[in-house]
This record gives C-alpha cells, sequence and structure tokens, in this order.
C-alpha cells in the first residue's frame, strides 16, 4: 500500500497534543483553611487519579478517530493489478468506450462491458485533482458528456448507460469514435495542458489493437483493456455465415439452406466440440443435426426445406440448440427469408438485333450469363425498345415491377415516359445497366438520364486519333478495383488484359454525383463505373458489349464481369428474400405514402416519406422485418450480427502500436472503505463510553 499524499501523514504527530494537554491540564489540589475547620472530623485523601484512569479508554478511541482522519486525508491506495496506466498531472481526458457485440463477452459470469466500466470507475477515482475528463462511446445512442472537472458525472453516465441493454447487436469498433472523441477535446482544450484518450475495450483488431497511438488533434490515446492481458477469454461457439439457394434438383419448391458454424477462442490442441444445429421455419423447429468443430475450423452445416404450394415466402432460422454457456450468445442464431425461386429478372432491351447470333448486340451478354449462371440465380428474358414502350405506356411505372434488372444495349434513348418511369423505378430500387454503342446519342441519353447515369456523357470518341494519322490506336484495360463489389471474390486482372477498345464514350468529370469507377482504360478514362441512387443502382459501359468497339466480349474475364455487374445491380432487390443488413444499418425505401415496419418483437413503426422515400433506422435487433405501404407489394428483409464481432480471441498487448507517453504513471485504486467502517466502529465504541461514563 502507497499513500498518494504521503507529506500530510505528518498530522499523526498531533495526536500527542491531546495526551499532553490531558496530562498537563489537571489542577493540583489546594488547601483552603477557614475556622470551622476545627469542629470537622478527619477524612481520608480523595484520591484525583481515578478519574483519569476512568477516561482512558475514550482518550485512545477520540485518539484512534483522529488518526484516521488523517490516513484518510493521506489518501492510501493501492497499484492497480490490471496494469493501468494514467497521465500523473492535471490534464484533459475523455474516456472511449467500445459498445460494439464483442464486448458482450462473458468472462466469469460478467460481460467485458461490465468490466470494461468498472476499469473507466477506477480511472475516475484515480484522475489527479485538477483534470476534466468527457465520455464517449461508440453506441449511437450511447451517453455523451463533454469534459467536466466533476468526474462523477461520467461514473453516473456510465451506471445509467451499464442498466439499459447493452452491448447491442451492432458492430462500431473503437476507431470509428476516435475522431468524436478528439474533437470533444480539440473543442474544450484548456490551455497547453495534455490531452489524452482513454480507450476502454477488448485487444481485439476491431477494439484496442486497431487503435493508433494518438489521435487527430496530438491527443494520446490510452489502451484500457477490459480485463487483463493474462486473463484466460472462454471459448464460444458461432453461426458466421448463412445462405440459401433454391434446389429444383430434390423438388421444384424445395430450397438449400447452408450454414457455417465455427468455434472461437479453444486451444489448438483441444478436442472437437458436438454441436447441435437446428433450422427453424417461423417458430416451428423443422430439423436439427449434430456436428463436431474443431478449434479455429468452421465447419459446414446442409438442410433442406419444401416450401408449401400456399406459401411463398418464409421466414427461417438457423440457430445452436445447446448455447446455455455459450459465453456469447449473440452470434448463436441467423436469419433469412426462403421462397419458392428467388432469381433476380433481368429484362435486356436489345437496340441492334441481328439475325447473325455473332453479331447481335447481346449475343455474348446472354451467353456469359447462361455460361455463370448455373445455380439459376440470375434469369435473363429480352425485351424489344417497343414493348417495353407499350408496357409503361399502359401501365406506366408499375409495368417494370417485376424487373430486378434492366438492361439497356445500344439503344436510342427512350421517349420520356420511358425514362421518366425507368428513373422512378430506380429509386425503388431497381438496377440499370447502360452499354454504348453507334445508336447511343449522348445529348439524349442525357436529357433522359441525367438524374441517374453515374457521369454525364460527352461523346464518342474514335481513340488515338491524331491530326495527320491515318490508324488510330486502342485502349487497353487498366487492372480493375478489386474493391468494388462487381469483383467480389476476383483476384489478380480479372481476365480482362488484353482487351483492346477502338472507340469510347467520354465522359464530363463531377465529383458531386459519387461514382464509383470500376474498370478503366490504360488512358485512365472510365470503362465501366456505377452509382448508387436511392435504394437503387446503375452501371455505365462505355464501350460495347458486342465487337463493335471493342474485343471485350472475347476476353476470358467477361463472363465474370457481366455476372458480377448484373448481380451488383440485383442485389438491392435480391428476389423474393429481401435485403439482408448488418445489425444498425439503415433501410431505405421509395415510397409515396406511409410504410409500416414489422420488427422482430412484434412492434410496429408507421414512418411518412420525406422527399419520396422512408429511412428506418431502428434496426439493431436481429431478426425478420417487413415493410409494407398501400398500393406496393410487401418488402422483406432480415437484420443479422457482424460475423467480425465474434473473433474475440485477443491481439497480444506487445503487438499492438503502443507508445510512451511521458508522464504516464500507473493508476492507484483508493483504499478508503475500509477507513470509514472502521470509523464507523469507533464511533460506536465512542458513544458507547460516554453513555457509560454518564450513568456511572
Amino acid at each position: 500500500m502507497s499513500f498518494l499524499a504521503p507529506a500530510l501523514l505528518l498530522g499523526l504527530l498531533g495526536l500527542a497534543g491531546p495526551v499532553v494537554a490531558h496530562l498537563l491540564g489537571r489542577e493540583r489540589p489546594r488547601e483552603i483553611r477557614f475556622g470551622a475547620m476545627r469542629f470537622l472530623p478527619t477524612a481520608d485523601p480523595a484520591v484525583t487519579r481515578r478519574r483519569s484512569l476512568r477516561d482512558l479508554p475514550l482518550l485512545i478511541v477520540r485518539l484512534l478517530l483522529l488518526g484516521l482522519l488523517v490516513l484518510a486525508l493521506a489518501r492510501p491506495a493501492t497499484e492497480h493489478d490490471g496494469g493501468l496506466t494514467m497521465v500523473a498531472e492535471p490534464h484533459d481526458a475523455v474516456i472511449l468506450v467500445d459498445a460494439s457485440r464483442s464486448m458482450g463477452l462473458r468472462v466469469d459470469g460478467r460481460s467485458l462491458l461490465e468490466r470494461g466500466v468498472e476499469q473507466a470507475q477506477t480511472l475516475l477515482a484515480s484522475l489527479p485533482a485538477g483534470s476534466r475528463v468527457g465520455l464517449v462511446t461508440t453506441d449511437p445512442d450511447g451517453p455523451r458528456v463533454d469534459p467536466t472537472a466533476d468526474p462523477s458525472r461520467v461514473e453516473e453516465a456510465l451506471v445509467r448507460w451499464l442498466e439499459r441493454d447493452v452491448p447491442r447487436a451492432g458492430a462500431w469498433p473503437l476507431a470509428t469514435g476516435l475522431p468524436d472523441a478528439a474533437r470533444m477535446l480539440r473543442d474544450s482544450a484548456a490551455g497547453d495542458r495534455k490531452r489524452v484518450i482513454y480507450a476502454v475495450g477488448d485487444r481485439t483488431e476491431g477494439g484496442l489493437a486497431g487503435l493508433p497511438s494518438t489521435a487527430e488533434g496530438g491527443a494520446w490515446v490510452l489502451p484500457i483493456p477490459a480485463v487483463p492481458d493474462d486473463t484466460a477469454l472462454p471459448e464460444h461457439v458461432a453461426i458466421v455465415d448463412l445462405q440459401w439457394e433454391p434446389a429444383p434438383d430434390l423438388d421444384p419448391r424445395a430450397a438449400r439452406v447452408d450454414a457455417l458454424v465455427r468455434r472461437f477462442g479453444a486451444a489448438e490442441d483441444a478436442p472437437a466440440r458436438s454441436v447441435t444445429v437446428g433450422l427453424f421455419i417461423g417458430e416451428s423447429e423443422v430439423a436439427r443435426t449434430a456436428v463436431n468443430v474443431p478449434p479455429g475450423d468452421a465447419v459446414p452445416v446442409q438442410f433442406t426445406h419444401t416450401l408449401l404450394e400456399d406459401a411463398d415466402i418464409l421466414p427461417a432460422t438457423v440457430a445452436l440448440l445447446d448455447p446455455s454457456d455459450d459465453p456469447l450468445p449473440s452470434d448463436d442464431r441467423r436469419h433469412l427469408w426462403l421462397a419458392a425461386e428467388d432469381a433476380t429478372e433481368v429484362a435486356v432491351v436489345n437496340g441492334d438485333p441481328s439475325e447473325l447470333r455473332a453479331h447481335d448486340e447481346v449475343f455474348f451478354l446472354t451467353t456469359a450469363v447462361a455460361a455463370q449462371n448455373e445455380d439459376r440465380s440470375l434469369r435473363v428474358r429480352s425485351v424489344a425498345p417497343d414493348q417495353l414502350a407499350e408496357r409503361v405506356r399502359k401501365q406506366g411505372a408499375a409495368g417494370l415491377a417485376n424487373i430486378d434488372v434492366l438492361v439497356f444495349a445500344n439503344v436510342r434513348a427512350p421517349d420520356p415516359a420511358v425514362s421518366a418511369a425507368v428513373i422512378e423505378r430506380v429509386r425503388a430500387g431497381m438496377g440499370v445497366f447502360i452499354s454504348v454503342g453507334d445508336r447511343v446519342d449522348a445529348t439524349a441519353y442525357n436529357r433522359a438520364f441525367g438524374p441517374i447515369l453515374p457521369l454525364i456523357m460527352r461523346g464518342p470518341v474514335q481513340v488515338g486519333t491524331a491530326p495527320g494519322r491515318t490508324e488510330a490506336r486502342v485502349e487497353g484495360i487498366a487492372p480493375a478495383d478489386l474493391g468494388h463489389p462487381i469483383f467480389a471474390g476476383l483476384d489478380g486482372d480479372v481476365g480482362l488484359s488484353g482487351t483492346h477498345a477502338r472507340r469510347i464514350m467520354l465522359l464530363e468529370p463531377d465529383p458531386r454525383r459519387g461514382a464509383a469507377i470500376a474498370l478503366s482504360f490504360t488512358s485512365g478514362a472510365p470503362a465501366l463505373l456505377t452509382r448508387t441512387t436511392d435504394t437503387g443502382r446503375v452501371a455505365l459501359l462505355t464501350t460495347s458489349v458486342d465487337r463493335d468497339w471493342a474485343d471485350l466480349p472475347l476476353r476470358p474475364g467477361f463472363v465474370a464481369l457481366i455476372s458480377g455487374v448484373l448481380s451488383y445491380l440485383g442485389d438491392t432487390q435480391s428476389g423474393g428474400t429481401g435485403a439482408r443488413l448488418v445489425a444498425g444499418d439503415r433501410r431505405r425505401e421509395r415510397a409515396r405514402g406511409p410504410v409500416v415496419f414489422s420488427t422482430p418483437q412484434g412492434t410496429e413503426v408507421s414512418l411518412a416519406p420525406t422527399d419520396g422515400a422512408v429511412t428506418f433506422e431502428d434496426t439493431f435487433t436481429p431478426g425478420h422485418y417487413t415493410a409494407r405501404s398501400e398500393g406496393a407489394p410487401q418488402m422483406v428483409f432480415s437484420v443479422e450480427v457482424d460475423p467480425a464481432e465474434s473473433q474475440t480471441a485477443a491481439i497480444a498487448a506487445e503487438e499492438a502500436e503502443t507508445q510512451t507517453v511521458e508522464g504516464r504513471v500507473a493508476v492507484n485504486v483508493p483504499q478508503w472503505r475500509w477507513i470509514v467502517w472502521l470509523a464507523l466502529g469507533l464511533l460506536g465504541i465512542e458513544a458507547v463510553l460516554r453513555w457509560r461514563a454518564r450513568t456511572s
């Protein structure tokens, strides 16, 4: 044990004062003679020392009380066994608390978040006098306290927050809250005092291990682990993925459900663990199986289910059936919607048809889809331009309601009624793929589709032409942006190297449109770019999908490219089973009237549209959701936990980036509680002694 103010222990010398005063304060007896004394009988002399002996216990008790007061003022403390450190001098600080789902891991019956809040309380009780401290959490609805000289305000906010159902299912890494904490420190800076962010969390990649040593503005970042680094974290089992596909080989209405079960935190030499997994349709269990899960490996689990004739879409859940001892139960269930079929409907408008297949505008496109579409996830049909116009004339935008992706392949710009209907459907979630050619007039397309085009078209150009040259060179395709969702799962040059483009469509640069370039030509001109408009997506290929402008269709990667583009554009619809969101993501729906959302808890939330759309934000509960509005088909979607939050293995402290902060000292835990209890006991004894002295 140590004392934070050891100089005050000199106050113990003051205990000698009452003793000296007690001993010197006794008056010597004086003999007073008066005339009648000779008539009084002689008596024994009175002994005054008996009174001092009788009050000695009371004196000792009071001396002990004074001694305890001196000890309390000296602030006895012990060094924190968790290895916490802080800045020793008065400073400005913000406590940043990790509220992501991984903090729900229970260690010895208590969650990491509970333990982290306890660590923060210890830090608050040990801050140097004169420090100011604030609070930020990564939970969007969590407490926020601006830096204050009263640490109790931060502690009260933490305690009230912990009483709620936290942590929630969202995945909010500590790094997402770091800019907010740095901004709070910058806005409330006091002079040239040191600024520190105390980050409280686990040592995962999304927690303390993913933080830099300094934040924006130069504030130091000091990690505070929820548990000491030498604490053994318990293992747990999670369902990390869930997918489904139609199974027509079994039955026309059959679905195949595939899950991945993984075991985290177990020792490498631990034996395999038997886990029971069940499939639920609605609230009813329809199948179960047992699998042996070795440490660190993901084991596939497969179920099949046949939908009844009167069921077009059903809520399905795959869950672990023995999670009673699982320290992180939030990842023991995953949800999706099953449908009789879930194909993405693709309508291709052919702008340059030909009886010769090799010269038909969409021959290579449809061939590529057929080659890659083994699971029948894309269903392609052709629509003539006049058929599309007739459908829109009769039904308006509703005539496009059953189309997930609309492809314009070298099509002349449609009339205003068709373009208006297409724009409306794109904003409601439909995808549009535009490939250019000799029939595409830039001015007409800008007029028809300007609000949704990734970039405004400037006009076609013969590549490499220059005055005095009679032969044009060709453009190649630069390496693809593999970070774009179109190329998910691909690597390298994606099989497009060697492409020769002789003619391309130039575009007007405009960063305000938010276009994403997936492919570029070697000159830097965009070759394939996309844009998200409300809930729909648009892709623009600045050359043709046949051999008129380029030999792109002859490249090995053309098949994967077309499949990736169509799948990406149709992902917002996802056929009958709707979208799948990560907990905390927003769901946006185009609507003309109020939309009623139904949540897994059975509650309904009605939202009125603003600017033609509604945004549903309360997606913190994993499960099945529906959305309905008058005059529109019911929409469904599911909410899942982020599988990255199931990775609870701690990264060793020495592997995380750290920085030696000048003036950093170990956190001391105040030991004043035992002084309070001892003082209360002595006060009780003192009261008894005084009562006995009065009654004796």
